[in-house]
């Protein structure tokens, strides 16, 4: 992980190592392969994503994904998280108990 990442979860020891085999295992970027995600691709897979949880990295919770699909992934998981606080900082105010209407 570098300096500048926004990762909200830290990478394990041993990442890189994990990242190697995820990328053996699927050489060819697996976009398409969510709910949600149109079409394929067909180019090489550089970089490895979480498919849920960003905390597993187990190998069956990892795929491999080309840089622009993960780009593209990591920006949307991104705005959904943004969206989810903004729609709780918002939520109408409870009156206090003590109010009588």
């Amino acid at each position: 992980m570098s300096a500048s990442s926004w990762r909200s979860e830290p990478l394990p020891p041993g990442w890189k190592a994990i990242q190697y085999a995820i990328l053996a295992r699927d050489p060819v970027c697996r976009w398409g392969s969510l709910p949600g995600e149109e079409g394929s691709c067909g180019q090489d897979s550089t970089d490895a994503d979480h498919t849920g949880d960003p905390g597993d990295h187990r190998p069956e919770a990892l795929r491999g994904l080309c840089h622009p699909h993960h780009v593209i992934r990591s920006a949307a998981q991104g705005r959904a998280a943004l969206a989810l606080r903004r729609s709780l900082r918002f939520r109408p105010r409870e009156p206090h108990p003590g109010v009588i209407r």
